[in-house]
């Protein structure tokens, strides 16, 4: 091939590669994709409509490149049946960001089940079209921790355990106005509060039943709330013998030392701390009340009464008190 003639192909070539090139960088950006009529589609994921602090609603939020028709459904996954209609679609939109908001309830303004349910967005600007779904939770139940409370030589211990679900757990002793710091626990975690029996200046409350919150909550706001009681005496004290006759005397050992002076009283048992608030656990005496050193103090059960039916309570003179029990796991 003439000289002239292979340099008439190289030139070509040269220019098919600029064309290339030129078609590969330089014209995608010159002739750039149209963005899609709705630019960002996001739904609450999970709510509660019984929750409060403004959880009670879930919210779906649009984005828009151009003024269009948008219609937001809320359909049974399951069936496809429309639920509820957060946007109907016959106007224009026109700004840049559409929200709406779902206060699970359906058309005829009733609270939907607990259950999944799909949220359907169709919109569309002239031949333009647009459909998106996503999925949102109502749950109205609220975690339910076993919850238990025991009596301790100071205070109480309170225990919330397998709430079910992720949730918080916060214990309060509401008539010493005392509040723990709040727990974060998992489904079959638990939480627990030692309460020193002392109120919020603290002080030492008044020897009795106590009162103690356990409020459990979930990340949707539902929550329980459970009052169980306590016995609060500041006392350490074990009766001997522990476990009696009927007929028998009975006296108690103190631990520290001395021989302080103790009033014994037999109270009749009509139930036991750790129930509801509101159930009371001493009935009235049973015979006659024993004033003397704790070496020497001995109360009589009377004959014919069963010591599992009587609470032991044993007082000193600076008002701290001990309520014992003749039952298998009174503590």
């Amino acid at each position: 091939m003439p000289a002239k003639g292979r340099r008439g192909v190289i030139a070509g070539g040269v220019i098919g590669l600029v064309l290339v090139a030129f078609g590969v960088f330089v014209l995608p950006f010159a002739f750039t994709t149209p963005p899609p009529i709705i630019t960002r589609f996001v739904a609450t994921r999970a709510f509660s409509p019984a929750a409060d602090q403004g959880r009670a609603l879930a919210t779906v939020a649009v984005r828009l490149s151009e003024p269009s028709n948008v219609a937001i459904t809320v359909k049974d996954p399951d069936t496809g049946t429309i639920v509820a209609r957060l946007s109907d679609g016959n106007r224009v939109v026109r700004s840049r960001t559409l929200a709406v908001r779902w206060d699970g309830r359906d058309l005829n303004g009733r609270q939907v089940p607990d259950g999944t349910y799909a949220i359907d967005l169709d919109a569309r600007a002239g031949e333009k079209k647009f459909s998106k779904s996503r999925r949102v939770v109502v749950d109205t139940a609220p975690p339910r921790p076993q919850v238990t409370v025991s009596t301790t030589a100071t205070g109480c211990t309170a225990v919330a355990s397998a709430p079910g679900e992720p949730a918080t757990i916060a214990f309060s002793a509401p008539t010493a106005g005392v509040r723990a710091p709040v727990q974060q626990v998992g489904a079959r975690g638990q939480a627990e509060w030692r309460w020193n029996g002392r109120d919020g200046r603290g002080q030492l409350v008044p020897p009795g039943l106590q009162s103690i919150r356990v409020v459990a909550r979930d990340e949707r706001g539902n929550q329980s709330d459970r009052a169980v009681t306590c016995w609060v005496g500041h006392l350490q004290a074990r009766a001997v013998p522990g476990q009696p006759s009927s007929g028998d005397a009975v006296g108690v050992v103190l631990p520290g030392g001395g021989d302080p002076e103790v009033a014994l009283t037999l109270r009749r048992r009509v139930g036991t701390p750790g129930g509801p608030v509101g159930r009371q656990v001493l009935g009235g005496a049973v015979g006659q009340p024993v004033t003397g050193p704790a070496s020497t103090a001995r109360i009589t059960i009377p004959a014919g009464t069963d010591p599992a039916d009587v609470w032991l309570l044993a007082a000193r003179g600076d008002d701290r008190q001990a309520l014992i029990g003749f039952r298998e796991g009174d503590g």
